[in-house]
């Protein structure tokens, strides 16, 4: 997993430093609804998530970029399972690989529809389950070992899988220094063994240097 975020980076400094016309750099801050989809996901509800980072757009040629970057953004789900309410929090470390498609409207206005894939390594993240007044948490990305019904034995719930990637599509409104934006990212690798895929959609605000 490493190695793969090492790589991207090293490809994504590449691109930028062989790039012929103005990089623009900036800072995005958004909100949005995350949730499961695919096997497992049936009973899970969407959470309201926070994601913020920064942003590179290097163009290629008049009409189309290369957009990449580094996000911190939460993801998760919550459901029911026999009378407890669970909530699962998950936060990754993101990185969009994107072309973006710029229709060029005016000289301080453009519209940008984008897709591409993203890769995120999860950082942090708690479950936790409500038994009427009680709470029980544990991290999200490790194991958890808990005594069986024989003493001398110990089960361990296994955590989520840290690595996602998936793929992202997408549009905004470009400003000259502002963006508008909404993304939808479909997760292609499972949270857990035999589970369900990250599902969100996020709004947010850009402002570039």
């Amino acid at each position: 997993m490493k190695k793969i975020f090492i790589l991207m980076v090293c490809v994504c400094i590449s691109v930028i430093a062989t790039a012929q016309t103005k990089v623009t750099w900036g800072v995005e801050a958004g909100v949005g609804f995350s949730s499961w989809m695919g096997e497992g996901a049936s009973h899970s509800d969407a959470l309201f998530n926070p994601r913020v980072g920064v942003s590179v757009d290097v163009p290629l040629t008049g009409l189309v970029s290369f957009q990449t970057g580094l996000d911190y953004e939460s993801k998760g789900a919550q459901y029911k399972i026999g009378g407890y309410d669970v909530t699962v929090d998950q936060n990754y470390l993101r990185m969009p690989l994107l072309a973006a498609f710029h229709l060029g409207t005016t000289a301080n206005f453009d519209v940008v529809v984008r897709g591409g894939a993203y890769l995120a390594c999860g950082i942090s993240g708690k479950n936790n389950v409500e038994d009427g007044d009680l709470t029980y948490s544990w991290s999200t990305f490790k194991d958890l070992d808990f005594p069986s019904s024989d003493p001398n034995v110990t089960e361990t719930l296994k955590g989520f899988h840290r690595f996602d990637a998936g793929f992202q599509v997408g549009a905004a409104l470009d400003f000259t220094r502002w963006t508008v934006g909404m993304d939808a990212e479909f997760g292609l690798c499972r949270i857990q063994r035999d589970g369900p895929r990250n599902l969100s959609l996020f709004v947010g605000v850009g402002y570039k240097f």
